[in-house]
């Protein structure tokens, strides 16, 4: 990761005075969640996963082959989670009957993400188009996080980074707008749909699955040429 970003470093300094080169930031949300497995039946009464939101952000830069056809790579750093909700019944004594309790469990990877995108205009101005692509993710950290509170249960998050690959690698395909600010200035809006297809575990799942990412962004950017 330290040779990409000196890539988008270099990139930027050496093709920074090139009119066919754009360079920018962006940030957004992040919806997520993983797939791959299923969760034994006997389960589902105390334990069920969702979706969760988290964030991302990053900069890029984007070269004009022609009008309407570029090449965007990005940098970001993107949080991916899922929700688990959780049932469980606790009796503190044999004298005291069982408590229910109901708590929220969440699971959280930190990635360094590298899309490379072909994006495509298809109107007039340039404003619409859609891109896709590969992206290439590396691994941070991930951790186990809950919200279970009660007295004499240990509720201390876990970190989990060992148990899952460094790399993940997938599909990126996304549709936006341009809102053009300036001559040399535009704020874009896009919704990007990624895929994961590997299997970023490093232990057994359940029932022999797999567990790969999945994730819908909602990006805000702006650029410069």
């Amino acid at each position: 990761m330290k040779k990409i970003f000196l890539f988008f470093t270099l990139s930027f300094f050496t093709f920074s005075q090139n009119s066919k080169i754009k360079f920018g930031f962006q940030t957004g949300l992040n919806y997520s969640n993983f797939r791959g497995y299923n969760i034994p039946a006997s389960f589902n009464q105390v334990y069920s996963e969702s979706p969760a939101f988290a964030y991302l952000g990053g900069f890029n830069f984007e070269y004009q082959f022609k009008e309407k056809l570029s090449l965007k790579l990005e940098l970001n750093y993107e949080r991916k989670s899922q929700k688990g909700d959780n049932n469980i019944e606790i009796r503190q004594s044999f004298d005291e009957p069982a408590q229910a309790y109901n708590f929220t469990t969440k699971r959280n990877y930190d990635y360094l993400v590298l899309p490379i995108l072909l994006k495509y205009s298809f109107t007039n101005k340039n404003s619409f188009y859609v891109n896709g692509g590969p992206f290439i993710g590396y691994l941070l950290k991930s951790k186990f996080t809950n919200n279970f509170n009660v007295a004499g249960f240990n509720s201390s998050d876990l970190e989990t980074t060992k148990d899952n690959k460094k790399t993940d690698f997938g599909l990126s395909f996304g549709f936006g707008k341009n809102f053009e600010v300036s001559n040399n200035k535009t704020i874009n809006l896009e919704m990007r749909e990624n895929l994961g297809l590997i299997n970023t575990s490093k232990i057994d799942v359940w029932n022999g699955g797999t567990v790969k990412t999945n994730s819908i962004n909602l990006i805000v950017g702006i650029s410069f040429n």
